[in-house]
């Protein structure tokens, strides 16, 4: 049997963070979590805390990557990745950003708040 590579990958998770960028309605988020170019094919949810771990499927806990950085990652901690120079590029995609009841302000927040407490646990 062969297996063959593909960037759209699913892993089965939906949530409005995704549905409002496949339906363009974030048109100034050009680059995922790790610095990568998102397309409607291959953006995928990357959860911060692993759903292995506890994460769940919530917005402060939830950002946009691709399906490869996704798969890289896997369930290992998250500073084993992040890089701050692409995690504030990300960010600032959503900066004054409102949208279908998505208020990006918050949403920066929200991230920024979940990474300080996954890194203080070292997860």
């Amino acid at each position: 049997m062969e297996i063959r590579h593909t960037d759209n990958i699913s892993f089965g998770y939906t949530h409005k963070l995704k549905t409002l960028y496949k339906k363009g309605k974030f048109p100034s988020v050009k680059y995922g979590f790790y610095g990568e170019e998102l397309t409607k094919k291959n953006v995928t949810l990357e959860h911060l805390q692993c759903i292995s771990k506890g994460g769940k499927t919530e917005l402060d806990n939830l950002v946009l990557a691709t399906a490869n950085k996704n798969q890289e990652r896997g369930n290992s901690p998250l500073f084993n990745m992040l890089n701050w120079k692409y995690v504030g590029q990300y960010l600032e995609q959503f900066r004054d950003v409102s949208v279908n009841g998505f208020n990006g302000n918050e949403y920066i927040q929200k991230i920024l708040e979940k990474i300080k407490i996954l890194l203080e646990a070292g997860l």
